[in-house]
């Protein structure tokens, strides 16, 4: 049965297109607009290219951590588990913008993204979430005769986290914090956010939010766990930093949450038997805490909301000890993890990396021009958008090995192939 019968409330104004002329139906396709639009995710090469892009942990370690595309996969299944148990949303729109939300990410993970948002802040801003926004809308190729992807209007509004342009942004705040959307998408987030409360998110949208949350706090810490990065032996260091952070989040520290995310890390890592015995134990608790922060969260219906969209007719009800709990447990595995000389290290070679090739491609003479390839040459020469613009969407799509390949290629002495794909 298709998940859209599950919850079929939306109002037809959520299904509509910001290009109508592009959308194209095909004789015998039954599937919905949202599974349409999860299907243009799936196929587009933003997608594809998260299989090579760090997650937490630099690539060529080992296969077993995450990478961006496999942590994607993972808050799909916890979004739409979400969705099947609360009924509000459709499960494949919630699906949907669980797989399109890191897409935006550029290649290093944290550090190329703290780096890229460095160069660019002169320059119209960069991050993830709004580089999220610019790729359905405007680099990803679906149609010939429009940019983009083409999503309808729920879909987009599933992955608008932010509802704050770049020109408007308090510039006084924090780098780390600036959460925003590019000015060049002002018209197609004023049409996403039609009769809807500006402010807030649709219902899909905090799924989707809560759903890498979850993800993000459980399954980077088994990461951090198997790579010994995360042990019962460090916490004690590490609870003011944990502290300090819970504070600038403004949530209330509470001790007997804190003894919990303790006691369930040493339960993880101080597993004893058999190397199988110890796999499967870990998997099996981290599937217990995952379900258990699925199936405490409800929703809440608002007041007076029926004159907007039906996607804003219900809020997440997430119990504020399991919302403390998994910030807690993002923070400890965060500051375990950057602590480690070993991922310091990467987190460095990634910052500088991206530093270099930005600084390469922003420069404007002939033979700096003919290093692009051909589709982002052809954005140069129509100049439609700025250079620093262009220069900013080939590095954020680069995955790490991607990189890494054009960094040697224009700065050491190793003689490249002619012929290598760049």
């Amino acid at each position: 049965m298709s998940s859209f019968k599950t919850f079929s409330k939306y109002h037809p104004s959520e299904y509509k297109f910001f290009h109508p002329k592009a959308v194209y139906l095909r004789k015998g396709d039954s599937r919905t607009f949202f599974e349409k639009d999860r299907s243009k995710i799936i196929h587009s090469s933003a997608f594809r290219r998260l299989q090579g892009k760090t997650q937490v942990f630099g690539l060529g370690g080992s296969d077993f951590f995450r990478t961006r595309l496999t942590h994607s996969l993972e808050v799909s299944q916890i979004g739409k588990g979400l969705a099947i148990n609360l009924k509000v949303a459709d499960p494949d729109l919630v699906e949907l913008a669980c797989l399109t939300h890191d897409i935006g990410h550029p290649p290093f993970g944290h550090a190329g993204e703290s780096k890229l948002k460095e160069l660019m802040k002169d320059f119209g801003g960069f991050e993830g979430n709004a580089q999220n926004l610019r790729i359905i809308h405007h680099l990803e190729s679906k149609y010939a005769d429009v940019p983009g992807l083409n999503f309808s209007r729920a879909s987009v509004d599933s992955i608008l986290k932010y509802n704050t342009k770049y020109s408007e942004l308090d510039k006084s705040l924090d780098i780390s914090k600036w959460k925003f959307y590019y000015d060049e998408d002002e018209k197609l987030v004023n049409w996403t956010k039609e009769r809807s409360p500006s402010s807030e998110r649709s219902i899909e949208c905090e799924m989707m939010n809560w759903a890498d949350d979850i993800a993000y706090s459980t399954h980077d810490l088994e990461d951090g766990i198997k790579a010994g990065m995360i042990s019962y032996e460090k916490i004690e260091k590490m609870e003011k930093r944990v502290r300090d952070e819970i504070n600038n989040r403004n949530l209330t520290w509470k001790d007997e949450i804190w003894n919990s995310v303790i006691k369930q890390i040493k339960e993880l890592s101080e597993i004893k038997g058999s190397h199988h015995y110890i796999k499967v134990k870990r998997k099996e608790m981290i599937s217990k805490l995952i379900s258990d922060l699925i199936t405490s969260t409800k929703v809440i219906k608002r007041k007076n909301y029926r004159n907007y969209p039906t996607r804003y007719w219900y809020t997440l009800k997430i119990p504020s000890d399991k919302k403390l709990k998994c910030e807690m447990m993002k923070c400890l595995v965060w500051e375990m993890i950057i602590s480690d000389p070993r991922i310091a290290t990467l987190t460095r070679k990634g910052q500088n990396l991206v530093g270099e090739l930005f600084e390469q491609f922003v420069s404007s003479d002939e033979w700096t021009d003919k290093m692009f390839p051909l589709d982002f040459r052809e954005k140069l020469e129509n100049e439609q958008e700025s250079r620093h613009r262009v220069v900013c969407d080939y590095i954020a799509g680069m995955t790490d090995s991607y990189a890494l390949r054009m960094y040697s290629r224009l700065m050491e002495s190793d003689i490249q192939s002619v012929f290598e794909i760049i």
